[in-house]
Protein backbone atom coordinates (compact mmCIF):
# COMPACT_ATOMS: atom_id res chain seq x y z
CA UNK A 1 0.00 0.00 0.00
CA UNK A 2 1.81 3.27 -0.85
CA UNK A 3 1.77 6.68 1.40
CA UNK A 4 -1.21 8.10 -0.96
CA UNK A 5 -3.48 4.61 -0.06
CA UNK A 6 -2.77 5.01 3.70
CA UNK A 7 -3.21 8.59 4.09
CA UNK A 8 -6.66 8.19 2.88
CA UNK A 9 -7.06 4.98 5.29
CA UNK A 10 -6.24 7.28 8.16
CA UNK A 11 -7.99 10.12 7.54
CA UNK A 12 -11.43 8.88 6.47
CA UNK A 13 -11.75 7.00 10.08
CA UNK A 14 -12.18 10.38 11.45
CA UNK A 15 -15.17 11.38 8.63
CA UNK A 16 -16.99 8.40 10.00
CA UNK A 17 -16.53 8.92 13.62
CA UNK A 18 -17.53 12.29 13.22
CA UNK A 19 -21.07 11.55 11.12
CA UNK A 20 -22.14 9.13 13.61
CA UNK A 21 -21.98 11.88 16.22
CA UNK A 22 -22.52 15.12 13.88
CA UNK A 23 -25.25 15.57 16.16
CA UNK A 24 -23.95 16.62 19.18
CA UNK A 25 -21.47 18.95 17.64
CA UNK A 26 -22.18 22.86 16.88
CA UNK A 27 -22.42 23.80 12.91
CA UNK A 28 -22.74 27.17 12.21
CA UNK A 29 -23.02 28.80 15.21
CA UNK A 30 -23.77 33.05 13.76
CA UNK A 31 -25.96 32.79 11.07
CA UNK A 32 -29.07 34.45 10.24
CA UNK A 33 -32.14 32.97 9.31
CA UNK A 34 -36.05 33.58 9.19
CA UNK A 35 -39.02 31.40 10.11
CA UNK A 36 -40.45 30.06 6.67
CA UNK A 37 -43.84 28.32 8.31
CA UNK A 38 -46.54 30.18 9.34
CA UNK A 39 -46.21 29.37 12.78
CA UNK A 40 -43.73 27.02 14.07
CA UNK A 41 -43.20 25.96 17.79
CA UNK A 42 -39.85 26.60 19.63
CA UNK A 43 -39.25 23.49 22.04
CA UNK A 44 -37.29 23.53 24.60
CA UNK A 45 -34.81 20.49 23.33
CA UNK A 46 -34.32 18.98 19.32
CA UNK A 47 -37.17 16.84 19.61
CA UNK A 48 -41.11 16.59 18.93
CA UNK A 49 -41.27 15.53 22.18
CA UNK A 50 -40.06 18.05 24.33
CA UNK A 51 -41.77 21.04 25.55
CA UNK A 52 -43.23 24.09 23.59
CA UNK A 53 -41.91 27.35 25.22
CA UNK A 54 -43.75 29.43 22.57
CA UNK A 55 -43.93 30.05 18.64
CA UNK A 56 -42.43 32.07 16.13
CA UNK A 57 -43.92 33.66 13.30
CA UNK A 58 -43.67 33.70 9.51
CA UNK A 59 -40.62 35.88 8.92
CA UNK A 60 -38.85 36.34 12.68
CA UNK A 61 -35.53 36.26 12.25
CA UNK A 62 -33.58 33.71 14.19
CA UNK A 63 -29.58 33.31 15.01
CA UNK A 64 -27.93 29.96 15.19
CA UNK A 65 -26.39 28.34 18.25
CA UNK A 66 -26.11 25.06 17.46
CA UNK A 67 -27.21 22.31 15.91
CA UNK A 68 -28.55 18.55 16.47
CA UNK A 69 -29.68 16.29 13.62
CA UNK A 70 -32.12 17.82 11.92
CA UNK A 71 -32.73 21.17 14.51
CA UNK A 72 -31.64 24.07 15.35
CA UNK A 73 -30.75 25.51 18.75
CA UNK A 74 -31.94 29.39 17.98
CA UNK A 75 -32.20 32.63 19.88
CA UNK A 76 -35.15 35.02 19.21
CA UNK A 77 -33.47 38.26 17.38
CA UNK A 78 -37.42 40.09 18.53
CA UNK A 79 -37.40 38.77 21.92
CA UNK A 80 -33.77 37.37 22.64
CA UNK A 81 -35.62 33.64 24.11
CA UNK A 82 -33.68 30.46 23.31
CA UNK A 83 -35.47 26.99 21.85
CA UNK A 84 -34.95 24.59 19.17
CA UNK A 85 -36.61 24.71 15.80
CA UNK A 86 -37.13 21.78 13.29
CA UNK A 87 -34.65 23.19 10.60
CA UNK A 88 -36.87 22.28 7.64
CA UNK A 89 -39.94 25.07 9.13
CA UNK A 90 -36.92 27.95 8.61
CA UNK A 91 -34.29 29.73 5.93
CA UNK A 92 -30.83 30.88 5.95
CA UNK A 93 -30.10 34.41 4.72
CA UNK A 94 -27.12 35.60 6.23
CA UNK A 95 -23.90 33.49 6.49
CA UNK A 96 -22.13 34.34 9.41
CA UNK A 97 -18.57 36.50 8.72
CA UNK A 98 -16.69 35.41 11.81
CA UNK A 99 -13.98 32.55 11.53
CA UNK A 100 -11.72 31.13 9.16
CA UNK A 101 -12.93 30.90 5.16
CA UNK A 102 -14.90 28.10 4.68
CA UNK A 103 -14.00 25.89 1.92
CA UNK A 104 -17.17 24.17 0.46
CA UNK A 105 -16.52 20.41 0.17
CA UNK A 106 -20.38 19.90 -0.98
CA UNK A 107 -21.37 19.34 2.36
CA UNK A 108 -21.98 22.70 3.42
CA UNK A 109 -25.87 22.96 3.83
CA UNK A 110 -25.85 19.53 5.22
CA UNK A 111 -23.82 19.88 8.04
CA UNK A 112 -20.40 22.69 8.10
CA UNK A 113 -18.53 20.31 10.17
CA UNK A 114 -18.58 17.58 8.10
CA UNK A 115 -17.72 19.68 4.90
CA UNK A 116 -14.85 20.90 6.92
CA UNK A 117 -13.86 17.80 7.78
CA UNK A 118 -13.72 16.35 3.71
CA UNK A 119 -12.04 19.99 2.74
CA UNK A 120 -9.78 19.03 5.22
CA UNK A 121 -8.77 15.83 3.51
CA UNK A 122 -9.15 17.04 0.20
CA UNK A 123 -6.07 19.74 1.18
CA UNK A 124 -4.21 16.54 2.79
CA UNK A 125 -4.34 14.71 -0.24
CA UNK A 126 -3.57 17.67 -2.28
CA UNK A 127 -6.91 17.32 -4.49
CA UNK A 128 -10.58 17.72 -3.76
CA UNK A 129 -12.80 14.54 -2.46
CA UNK A 130 -15.79 15.62 -3.92
CA UNK A 131 -17.00 16.86 -7.04
CA UNK A 132 -20.71 17.78 -6.55
CA UNK A 133 -23.56 16.68 -4.04
CA UNK A 134 -27.25 16.55 -4.87
CA UNK A 135 -30.40 16.49 -3.50
CA UNK A 136 -32.37 15.50 -6.11
CA UNK A 137 -35.63 15.35 -4.83
CA UNK A 138 -37.60 13.30 -2.19
CA UNK A 139 -34.87 11.52 0.55
CA UNK A 140 -32.57 10.64 -1.93
CA UNK A 141 -28.73 12.09 -1.87
CA UNK A 142 -26.55 12.06 -4.93
CA UNK A 143 -23.02 12.58 -4.29
CA UNK A 144 -20.57 12.42 -7.23
CA UNK A 145 -16.53 11.87 -5.60
CA UNK A 146 -13.97 13.25 -7.94
CA UNK A 147 -12.18 11.57 -10.65
CA UNK A 148 -8.97 11.75 -8.16
CA UNK A 149 -10.81 9.94 -5.29
CA UNK A 150 -12.18 7.15 -7.01
CA UNK A 151 -9.18 6.63 -8.94
CA UNK A 152 -6.51 6.92 -6.32
CA UNK A 153 -8.71 5.72 -2.97
CA UNK A 154 -9.30 2.01 -2.29
CA UNK A 155 -12.64 0.76 -2.30
CA UNK A 156 -12.49 0.52 1.35
CA UNK A 157 -12.13 4.26 1.69
CA UNK A 158 -14.57 4.68 -1.25
CA UNK A 159 -16.91 2.77 0.94
CA UNK A 160 -16.09 3.98 4.36
CA UNK A 161 -16.90 7.49 3.14
CA UNK A 162 -20.28 6.69 1.76
CA UNK A 163 -21.21 5.24 4.94
CA UNK A 164 -20.47 8.66 6.95
CA UNK A 165 -22.55 10.49 3.97
CA UNK A 166 -25.23 8.11 4.66
CA UNK A 167 -25.50 8.84 8.39
CA UNK A 168 -24.87 12.09 7.66
CA UNK A 169 -27.99 12.25 5.26
CA UNK A 170 -30.03 10.06 7.71
CA UNK A 171 -29.16 12.59 10.44
CA UNK A 172 -30.20 15.57 8.32
CA UNK A 173 -33.65 13.89 7.02
CA UNK A 174 -34.33 13.27 11.22
CA UNK A 175 -33.80 9.50 11.12
CA UNK A 176 -36.56 9.56 8.35
CA UNK A 177 -35.90 6.18 5.49
CA UNK A 178 -33.40 7.81 2.73
CA UNK A 179 -31.08 7.11 0.03
CA UNK A 180 -27.39 7.73 -1.36
CA UNK A 181 -26.07 7.11 -4.36
CA UNK A 182 -22.47 7.41 -4.62
CA UNK A 183 -21.52 7.37 -8.46
CA UNK A 184 -19.04 6.35 -10.13
CA UNK A 185 -16.45 7.73 -13.07
CA UNK A 186 -19.32 6.85 -15.80
CA UNK A 187 -21.99 9.04 -13.74
CA UNK A 188 -24.21 5.49 -12.73
CA UNK A 189 -24.08 4.72 -8.94
CA UNK A 190 -21.15 3.12 -7.70
CA UNK A 191 -22.06 2.63 -4.01
CA UNK A 192 -25.98 2.61 -3.39
CA UNK A 193 -27.35 2.68 0.30
CA UNK A 194 -31.30 2.35 0.77
CA UNK A 195 -33.49 1.82 3.64
CA UNK A 196 -35.96 -0.85 3.81
CA UNK A 197 -38.05 -2.04 6.12
CA UNK A 198 -35.34 -4.70 7.18
CA UNK A 199 -32.58 -1.73 7.74
CA UNK A 200 -30.10 -0.10 5.20
CA UNK A 201 -29.43 -2.08 2.16
CA UNK A 202 -26.20 -1.71 -0.20
CA UNK A 203 -25.50 -2.54 -3.75
CA UNK A 204 -21.97 -2.42 -4.74
CA UNK A 205 -21.28 -2.68 -8.70
CA UNK A 206 -17.84 -3.90 -9.82
CA UNK A 207 -15.33 -1.84 -8.61
CA UNK A 208 -14.28 -1.74 -12.45
CA UNK A 209 -16.62 0.69 -12.91
CA UNK A 210 -15.03 3.20 -10.77
CA UNK A 211 -11.66 2.18 -11.94
CA UNK A 212 -11.47 2.46 -15.81
CA UNK A 213 -9.88 5.94 -15.90
CA UNK A 214 -6.88 4.30 -14.74
CA UNK A 215 -5.88 1.71 -16.89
Amino acid sequence: MNHAHRLIRIAILPLLASALFAGAASAAPGDLYKVSGERVNLRSGPSDGTTVRSTVERGDELIELRRDRGWLGVRVVRTGEEGWVFQDLVQRVARTQLGAPVVDAGFQELSPQFNQLVGGLGEELGYAVVDRVEMTGGDVLRVAPSDNFLINAGRDAHMALAMAVYQLWKNHQNQRPVRLDFVGLDGAPYIAIEDLDSGPSWSIEPVIRAQTAAQ
